[in-house]
């Protein structure tokens, strides 16, 4: 049999190239199907008539209420400004309610601008884990679907809904990481309510008309509640510590509250009351402390209490004490300051201190001699009848000092504040880290040397304060005229010294190294009664 080669060859390549070509049909089949499923997924909605909404959440809406400040006693917009409330006959307490910022610490004081209360709107975010959740109804009013988020876990979750259609969502919080409550009746808005709540209740609704595609919802959650942090200090003057709260409360608020999801009216329950201010545990005593934020569930009040049960500070108790005319409005965050203080004037025998010797080499020209290194200048004063201690203010220091009451000095060594002084090691810092020529632990600019620094009558640079039963408060300011903030040593405690309430010996001292400068005053203490 005769075999024609050429067209069998001919056809081998001709099946061949079937086969691929039917292979490369097959493998485009299946991938243009995977494109195709993977561009279904994101616009199938489209196609199908859907719209995905993405709630994104932008924080929490805090109104802070700004108000010309009035004078004591007095009031501007209604709120209260700052009132001065007796304490005993020689103290008092200055209380302070202010708007609270979140965009700080939060305990930070807004200034007072224009003559009317202006509310400036501050956002802050929630806090990571907060659950909080979105229900969605129609244009009808008829539940549609909800999805509960958890903060910075799930916020990005869908919801699907029917396009070119408005839909009403609602989102709420009572800013727990353990639950969010259900939606009573809610078939229906206008029926739809969350019902008793007494934690603190966040609330948002807006309409929106969805698209085919991607929506996206932007949800900014405001409180109901109003909320007060309770802050209680001792003025740098004043000696001893808070050694007892008992039962403090702030009133008036309701046990609980209900908020209608179609307009978020709120209806109060029950009757007006008391609720308990919680304060840490104050162990031997504190001389500042603050309050866990204090809920309170009420529409508006002009004239909220806050009191005390008793209150031992600086050795003293008062009972049934505390300020009224508190202005509270509902979802605003506020501080309410009580700064305590005792009155005193200075005795007799008082004295003022102002040298200002020029460096000779390592050691200074003291009073037209010069001293070496080591060198030790010494004033000496007498405090008469100061039954409330003594209080020595320093306005210009370069760069150490030291103090003998009664033969005791405040520390074993020179309290040095200059860094690099062989002779004197630095061995003092603020309480809360912050260091001279350093960083502040509150933020911004270097500390400067303490040399640097100008006080005033009003805020020196340093204040030392030896109370009557001799125990040593001192405190140093982080900028000329500034705050004045605690101070400790960095090796060792200050000395109980041994204050007597007839007459004391003091003796200020200061050690030659260098330039050596000392302007202040110091005088011992008597209480009077105050006058307000």
């Amino acid at each position: 049999m005769f075999i024609n080669h050429q067209k069998l060859r001919k056809k081998m390549v001709l099946q061949t190239q079937t086969g691929r070509s039917l292979r490369t049909f097959v493998l485009s089949a299946l991938v243009c199907g995977s494109m195709y499923s993977c561009k279904e997924s994101k616009d199938s909605v489209a196609a199908s008539g859907k719209a995905s909404v993405n709630i994104q959440l932008l924080g929490v809406e805090n109104p802070i209420v700004t108000t010309k400040k009035a004078g004591k006693g007095n009031t501007a917009g209604g709120a209260i400004q700052t009132t001065v409330v007796p304490l005993t006959a020689s103290s008092s307490f200055e209380a302070t309610l202010t708007s609270q910022s979140s965009a700080t610490s939060g305990n930070l004081l807004r200034a007072w601008s224009g003559s009317r209360a202006a509310v400036v709107e501050e956002r802050t975010p929630l806090a990571a884990n907060v659950k909080y959740k979105v229900v969605v109804y129609n244009a009808d009013g008829d539940y549609v679907t909800e999805k509960t988020y958890t903060n910075s876990v799930d916020n990005s979750a869908e919801i699907t809904l029917e396009a070119e259609k408005t839909y009403t969502f609602v989102a709420y919080s009572v800013n727990s990481t353990a639950t969010v409550p259900a939606v009573t009746a809610q078939a229906d808005l206008a029926n739809a309510s969350l019902d008793n709540i007494s934690a603190d209740l966040m609330y948002f609704k807006k309409d929106l008309t969805v698209h085919s595609g991607d929506n996206n919802l932007d949800v900014i959650l405001k409180h109901q509640y109003s909320e007060v942090t309770t802050n209680l200090t001792m003025a740098t003057e004043m000696t001893g510590a808070i050694t007892s709260l008992v039962s403090p409360t702030i009133n008036p608020t309701h046990s609980n509250a209900s908020l209608k999801l179609a307009d978020g009216a709120i209806t109060y329950n029950g009757t007006t009351s008391s609720t308990a201010v919680q304060f840490p545990l104050l162990g031997a005593g504190l001389r500042s402390v603050t309050s866990n934020p204090t809920l309170l569930i009420h529409p508006g009040e002009t004239n909220g209490i806050f009191s005390f049960g008793s209150i031992t500070i600086d050795g003293e108790t008062r009972s049934n004490v505390g300020v009224a005319g508190l202005q509270i409005l509902p979802g605003q965050r506020y501080n309410l300051n009580l700064n305590f203080k005792t009155c005193t004037e200075p005795v007799t025998g008082g004295a003022d201190l102002n040298w200002n010797y020029a460096a000779s080499g390592s050691g200074a020209v003291v009073d037209g001699v010069t001293q070496p290194a080591g060198y030790v200048v010494t004033k000496d004063l007498t405090a008469p009848g100061a039954d409330y201690g003594f209080v020595f203010d320093i306005l210009q220091l370069d760069n150490s000092f030291n103090m003998e009451i009664n033969g005791t000095k405040l520390a074993t060594q020179e309290i040095q504040f200059e860094s690099g002084i062989s002779i004197a090691p630095k061995n003092i810092r603020f309480a809360d880290g912050s260091e001279y020529n350093g960083a502040n632990a509150e933020g911004g600019a270097t500390i400067p040397q303490i040399y640097s620094m100008t006080g005033t009558a009003t805020n020196p640079i340093i204040r030392v304060v030896i109370s009557r039963s001799g125990e040593v408060q001192m405190y140093g300011s982080k900028s000329s005229g500034g705050t004045l903030y605690p101070l400790v040593l960095t090796q060792g405690n200050f000395n109980l010294v041994p204050w007597s309430s007839t007459t004391n010996n003091v003796k200020i001292t200061q050690v030659v190294q260098g330039a050596t400068k000392m302007l202040g005053s110091g005088s011992g203490r008597k209480k009077i009664a105050c006058t307000l």
